[in-house]
């Protein structure tokens, strides 16, 4: 053996990922993360821990150019009212 343990508690596992025992344990209740249930106990494996990290794992994906946007021209106060939609507000600034 490696001195690696096979099975690893909860604690040990939250701890190996870096992350909360709450946070396993919502993951392995969505069926996300596999687990060995031994009795009451829940066990998981290196392998297992492996697999949930992959996949979480994501790449960014590359944003598209900004386009320049067309300014609105907004007719001043003058007594008449003008409804401008809420994205086009602040635009004129």
């Amino acid at each position: 053996m490696t001195g690696q343990p096979i099975l690893l508690t909860e604690p040990e596992a939250a701890d190996r990922l870096r992350l909360c025992t709450r946070t396993l344990r919502k993951a392995r209740q969505a069926g996300q993360l596999h687990y060995v249930l031994i009795g009451r106990a829940v066990r998981y494996t290196v392998e297992d821990l492996e697999s949930y990290v992959e996949q979480l794992r994501q790449v960014q994906p590359v944003c598209p150019p900004v386009q320049p946007t067309r300014r609105i021209s907004v007719p001043r106060r003058t007594g008449e009212r003008v409804i401008v939609p809420f994205t086009e507000r602040n635009r004129g600034r």
